[in-house]
Formats: structure tokens, sequence, C-alpha cells
């Protein structure tokens, strides 16, 4: 029987779950048309190791509502996008040893009287829908006001329009929002999780691409790999 490693390798290909606009970890780049960020630098490594090249992979596209599917349903062989652990999320899917911590926090205009989480009690809360940010406020912030959008470009927008009070994600996807609107905003000091990125991949038997995979993350934080792409991000 051919395990999930196996038919990778015999595909000679991987291929990838990416989002395309969580900057800094998956956007299209203005410049090159091209996605790129912290995940898909993290996929190519992966790639390199498993296949031998960095350019034998494929990248599709997935969003917080489509990402577990497209895992379960096998359309991808992994997903690296900016994907919280969670024990809901465990029951579905199988993840690596995680690559980053994140951290969620809330973003708010410059001028706002908003200075920590609990003055968001009744204020309007931007989120986008299926992440572990929209889980988070309801469940520490019962009575905040969330109005929820399904992706982060359009999130952002509603909020540059004035449609909430603060939007909350991920630091690092909130830093990567002020990499392209640097005045008028600014950011809570606290974080109200710890948010460990992993890759996701499908529930196996065999468990050899899970290992193989926890031995390459394990290898990228001990050998600088982590530590560069942060640098070259622009990331804590």
């Amino acid at each position: 029987v051919k395990t999930s490693l196996d038919k990778i390798i015999d595909r000679d290909l991987l291929i990838v779950g990416v989002s395309s606009n969580s900057k800094p970890f998956g956007f299209i780049s203005k410049s090159s048309g091209k996605i790129e960020g912290f995940d898909i630098d993290v996929a190519k490594y992966v790639a390199k190791d498993l296949i031998g090249s960095d350019r034998k992979i494929k990248f599709v596209e997935v969003t917080p509502n489509t990402r577990i599917e497209a895992v379960t349903s096998e359309k991808v062989d992994m997903v690296i996008a900016t994907m919280t652990v969670t024990p809901q999320r465990q029951y579905l899917v199988d993840f690596s040893a995680p690559y980053y911590i994140a951290g969620q926090t809330a973003l708010v205009k410059e001028d706002s009287d908003i200075n920590t989480f609990s003055d968001l009690k009744r204020r309007t809360t931007i989120v986008v829908l299926g992440t572990t940010a929209e889980q988070n406020i309801r469940r520490i912030i019962p009575t905040a006001r969330i109005v929820g959008y399904k992706d982060y470009p359009s999130a952002f927008e509603a909020f540059k329009a004035g449609k909430g009070d603060a939007i909350s994600t991920d630091d690092t996807i909130i830093s990567g929002f002020l990499m392209d609107n640097k005045i008028g905003y600014r950011i809570l000091k606290n974080r109200i999780s710890q948010e460990p990125y992993a890759i996701a991949i499908k529930q196996q038997d065999d468990q050899q691409l899970k290992t193989e995979l926890n031995i390459i993350v394990n290898r990228m934080k001990k050998d600088g790999t982590i530590s560069a792409l942060k640098r070259k991000w622009h990331i804590k």
C-alpha cells in the first residue's frame, strides 16, 4: 500500500494549499504577479526536502473556510496557510509541529479610545469568518458586536471604511496590513491568545508524512531558516 509520502514522491510534485491574501504569509506580489510570502517559502523548503526541488510545487489557493476540506478531500497534499492548531481542527486533520507562534490582537484607528480588549464590550469588532480570532472574540468578549467577512482584504476594507471599531486577528496578519497602511492605525498592546501555525495534512494511518514534516520543521528552526524568514518578511 502506497503511503501519502510515496504518492507525493511518485508524482514528483507537491500540491500545497496556501492563502493569497494573508500578507506577509501568503499574498500576490504587485511587482511579479506571483504568490509569495513566509508560508510560500516554508512550502518551497518542504518541497526541496521531500522531492529534491523547490520548483516542483503547485500552489492551490485556500481560505479559512475551505482549507480543511481541501486537505480531507485530497485536493492538496497539505495546507500551509497561517493555520492555527486547535483541538477541534485536530479531529478533522493532522498537524506537523508548529513552525511559528502568532498571537491574536486587535487594530484600531489612531484616535480611538479603545486601549484594551475589555474596551471592545458593546463595540463592533470585525473578524474573518472561520478563524480562531472569531471564536476567541465570541468566547472572551461575548457582548462584543461581531461583523464577519470571508477574507482579510474585505475585512480590512470594511475596517478602513469605518464599519467597525476594531479588527481582530493574528498580529502577523495585522503587521502585513500595516506594511501597506503605515499611518492612522495602532495595535493593542496585549495578546489574548497564542496561535501556533502548523502544516495541516490528512489524518493518516502510516504517519510517515507527519514524521517527515516534523523533522523538516525542527530543522528549519535549528538551522536558522525560520529566523531568516522572519527577517525577510519583517515579522517579529
